[in-house]
């Protein structure tokens, strides 16, 4: 099942000068050209030392169009004649009509490997299971994880992501994640979403999306950063970038013999040719083989995005549920080498779950669909009164990075500088966004403060449920609201997207205990043991950094249980 569009394509004719629309009549021909089908023969001719006799029927190698046909032809030529030197048989480059055609011709065997993008071989997977396999991911600097990026062209009027609302832009197909699916999760996470904008249009290839926004067809534009960079000294100016999300390379069809599969994944594991791999992309240091779960991150957010659940769990997986505090990309990157290495060291699988918002996290750990869950304190006391869930250890934030030593965190009571707010009796009246009734330190931090101070949150403020903590602080930003609870931390998630010196802080709260790891009682109680003791002795840098921690420690129960009052 493809995924949907947000909502139907809105075709708008630009009025403009004669000149204008003559370059970019002039534009849009010059794209046409050099996007023809390549010839059945290459356009060059096969380097001198490709003389070996090829025999056998032919390897068909799928390109999906992210840029010209001709340009992607090109760019894989020498790996065709790398591959035809060690497997001693012809490949054929075939490039697909669209991602939909890709995806059919894999799984039916008509092609034997196709290049995907994470988000269509995650639609194939999801419809053809056992027929799409994944083969290779890229590796090096800057290529393992790849980015999106919004653009826009290089004027003044949108200078951050926050400037987009009412503009018109252009995005890629529909099972792209560099150009449509990333893009919207990123509008998403700072509360701007397709009806914010006059128009939005849909483009095949990345190369037409640049050159849309730099003629002015377009005001923004959602594509990969690879292609960005070939568009920068023309004036394509880059306005926001994602966190790396992990690219696939190749996929292979199982239609393809074992015996060949593993000929390819050999041929391509051992390949450090440079001349090779920077055909296909400059930073490309060679390639390792690929696993179906290096993709979840893609999936998450395709769920969270349009319900469409990919993922895949087997006998063996292990939920671990994250509150999602932050972006899921965030939030995947910070705790995907935590349940690899939990995986390593117990013989199960540990795949996170991150559900779209708090209320769909407390439906699903309340459900039992969970195995371990990851909450702030307040979130914890809630689940623990009602479902019964137990504490197996907490977190102990970096130096610096929290209140309290790091066993503790707090929350902010934030307005803009030019507020007349200036004590906490001012607050009484005013519109005031919180992340969630359920949020520690976006609501019950503050909560708590006030209260110790007469002002109760529920009767003398105007509350705004915004549940997220990016959407509070811009909301405050944007005059939405009069003030905002954000945990003190989040101020620092957003401060490349708006200008935070129009934002101060009126009081920092008491703090809280910090965020426990809980084990819902659905698994054994021998694997959370085994859990509890590895998070205890836990020494790896490396997991420790990715996670924003400095180590686990024993859950503060007494001090959680003082919670449920709340």
């Amino acid at each position: 099942m493809s995924m949907p569009a947000p909502r139907k394509t809105v075709l708008r004719q630009r009025a403009g000068s004669v000149k204008r629309s003559l370059a970019a009549a002039l534009l849009i021909v010059a794209c046409l050209a050099s996007c023809r089908q390549p010839p059945a023969e290459p356009p060059v001719s096969s380097p001198a030392s490709h003389q070996s006799v090829l025999q056998g029927d032919p390897l068909i190698l799928s390109v999906i169009p992210v840029e010209s046909p001709r340009s992607m032809y090109e760019k894989f030529q020498p790996l065709k004649y790398y591959l035809e030197r060690e497997l001693g048989r012809p490949v054929t480059i075939v490039i697909a009509r669209d991602y939909q055609a890709a995806i059919a011709d894999l799984a039916s065997g008509a092609v034997h490997l196709s290049y995907l993008d994470p988000a269509a071989y995650c639609e194939a997977r999801a419809r053809h299971r056992g027929r799409v396999l994944p083969l290779v991911r890229a590796v090096g600097t800057n290529v393992a994880a790849a980015r999106s990026v919004l653009i826009t062209k290089d004027i003044r009027g949108i200078e951050r992501i926050v400037d987009v609302r009412g503009k018109r832009l252009a995005l890629g197909s529909q099972q792209s994640s560099f150009s449509y699916l990333i893009p919207l999760a990123m509008l998403l996470d700072v509360g701007i979403n397709v009806k914010d904008f006059t128009s939005v249009d849909y483009m095949q290839q990345e190369d037409r999306i640049a050159l849309s926004v730099l003629i002015g067809t377009h005001d923004v534009g959602g594509i990969s950063e690879s292609v960005a960079k070939k568009y920068a000294a023309d004036g394509l100016r880059i306005i926001k970038r994602s966190d790396p999300v992990p690219q696939l390379f190749l996929s292979a069809s199982s239609v393809l013999p074992k015996a060949d599969r593993e000929a390819v994944l050999k041929s391509l594991v051992a390949l450090k040719d440079k001349g090779i791999l920077a055909s296909i992309e400059r930073d490309i240091e060679g390639f390792v083989p690929a696993e179906d779960r290096d993709f979840d991150l893609v999936r998450i957010m395709i769920k969270n995005l349009t319900g469409l659940d990919y993922i895949e769990y087997g006998p063996k997986t292990v939920r671990f549920a994250v509150l999602p505090l932050y972006p899921a990309s965030t939030i995947y990157q910070r705790y995907e080498p935590l349940m690899r290495y939990l995986s390593e060291n117990t013989g199960f699988e540990f795949k996170l779950v991150i559900p779209k918002d708090f209320d769909e996290f407390l439906l699903i750990v309340k459900s039992g669909a969970i195995d371990f869950s990851y909450q702030n304190p307040y979130i914890f006391a809630q689940i623990d009164r009602e479902y019964g869930i137990k504490a197996i250890a907490a977190t102990l934030s970096e130096p610096g990075d929290e209140a309290g030593g790091g066993a503790a965190f707090r929350g902010v009571i934030i307005t803009r500088k030019d507020s007349p707010i200036r004590t906490l009796d001012d607050l009484k009246g005013k519109r005031v966004m919180i992340v969630s009734p359920r949020s520690a330190g976006g609501f019950l931090s503050q909560k708590i403060f006030l209260a110790e101070r007469g002002i109760s949150a529920e009767k003398d403020l105007k509350i705004i449920d915004a549940k997220r903590q990016e959407k509070v602080i811009l909301g405050v930003y944007n005059g939405e609201a009069d003030a905002g609870f954000v945990r003190e931390t989040a101020l620092q998630m957003i401060k490349d997207e708006i200008d935070m010196r129009q934002i101060q802080v009126l009081t920092a709260t008491s703090p809280l205990p910090n965020w426990p790891i809980a084990w819902t009682k659905k698994s054994n109680p021998a694997l959370a043991q085994k859990v509890r003791q590895l998070l205890l002795a836990l020494d790896k840098p490396e997991i420790l950094k990715a996670a924003r921690v400095r180590a686990f420690q024993a859950a503060q129960e007494a001090e959680l249980e003082a919670l449920k009052k709340y």
